[in-house]
């Protein structure tokens, strides 16, 4: 008999440790939190339902979570404010680095305790089939699962159209999950009666995260400042002040700054997973690659005017080379806010920007044509006279 007790005792205390009394938990940043609940009849059987929590406030435009290592075959659902103060919760399906596309396969429900609570989107969501999903699998008593995450903040989707269109995200991030940490006795919805906003990190095996919006936004200021503001400018000291090396410096410190911008344009396409093909990054590599030639024309055009005191090929090269490539950085600068879904505000400020500085530099190139025919003028006549 007290070897039964003992029996049952120990037995009792192991089901008791292996039982967790809440959901695993990431907050990949302060104010996004995603949680995972296993019941464990679900675990035991490596099927049936589990249930997931996404939380973020209502300035993000949507919010999503979803399993394995990339977006694409990634089995996710995004949340987003459906504009009658509750949310909406789309199962949707990885695509790579395009819209993820409406699932309706997808065994899943919204439950109590969803909606918008003091700017607080909720959505609580039992999904009876996650263990397996076109396209991949994961074990529900896995202590290594693999999830991943985006988000974007702006303006609120509003729509209770389960495929409605979503703009691309700012940020993402990965990590793994330890989900036997998660493992719960009953199969019902495990977020009812606790506590919904605590960000501390519950069974996380791995997960880390930097904002990559810190690089877009710098690659942005810095190639935006370098092409429509630094090389116009360098280029107009020439004919103002007809000083070559105040010119050359002022060119090369925007060179400098130029690859500054073209580095973290890099890591940050290459940590947001963009896609390289785009028309904004390919233009933006021939551009700064093209670029590497007119400092070379810079020299034969400066090398050519010391002999002759006069334009010629290498300087029509070197001028109008520069000018197309200024041009094609305003155009491609334009061509990153489309792509980063700039506000109309931006937009216009860049444009107005632009302007001025064209208006400048032509004015600054009709000054110097101005200057440079007084002075052969005033020459001719002084060697008329003599």
């Amino acid at each position: 008999m007290i070897s039964f007790l003992l029996s049952a005792a120990i037995a009792a205390l192991t089901f008791s440790t292996s039982v967790s009394a809440e959901a695993v938990q990431y907050c990949p940043i302060t104010d996004i939190c995603y949680q995972v609940a296993v019941p464990e009849a679900s675990a035991s059987n490596n099927g049936g339902n589990i249930y997931l929590q996404l939380r973020a406030p209502t300035s993000y435009s949507w919010v999503a979570f979803g399993t394995g290592q990339a977006m694409a075959d990634s089995n996710m659902f995004v949340m987003y404010a459906n504009g009658a103060d509750n949310v909406t919760i789309s199962p949707r399906t990885g695509t790579g680095h395009t819209m993820p596309l409406y699932n309706a396969i997808t065994q899943m429900e919204l439950l109590e305790g969803s909606g918008i609570d003091n700017g607080v989107m909720i959505a609580n969501v039992r999904c009876g089939n996650c263990g397996s999903w076109p396209g991949g699998s994961m074990s529900l008593a896995s202590d290594a699962a693999d999830y991943i995450a985006a988000w974007r903040t702006g303006d609120s989707v509003n729509s209770n159209a389960t495929d409605a269109p979503i703009r691309y995200h700012d940020a993402h991030d990965e990590w793994k999950f330890d989900l036997t940490q998660g493992t719960i006795s009953d199969n019902t919805n495990p977020f009812v009666g606790v506590s919904q906003f605590d960000n501390n990190n519950r069974g996380v095996s791995q997960g880390s995260f930097a904002d990559p919006r810190t690089l877009i936004y710098g690659h942005g200021i810095i190639m935006a400042v370098v092409m429509v503001l630094l090389y116009p400018i360098g280029s107009s000291l020439m004919p103002l002040f007809g000083t070559w090396i105040l010119h050359a410096s002022w060119q090369i410190l925007a060179f400098l700054l130029m690859w500054a911008g073209f580095g973290l344009g890099i890591i940050a396409a290459q940590r947001i997973r963009l896609d390289l093909n785009s028309t904004h990054t390919v233009l933006g590599m021939v551009v700064v690659c093209l670029m590497v030639v007119q400092p070379g024309l810079g020299w034969l055009h400066h090398k050519s005017f010391l002999k002759t005191q006069s334009r010629g090929l290498a300087s029509s090269a070197h001028i109008w080379y520069g000018r197309a490539l200024i041009a094609m950085g305003v155009v491609n600068g334009g061509l990153g806010l489309q792509l980063a879904g700039a506000s109309t505000k931006y937009v216009l400020v860049y444009s107005i920007v632009s302007g001025v500085m064209f208006v400048i530099y032509v004015a600054a190139s009709l000054f110097g044509g101005w200057r440079r025919r007084r002075s052969v003028g005033s020459y001719e006549r002084k060697h008329s006279a003599n």
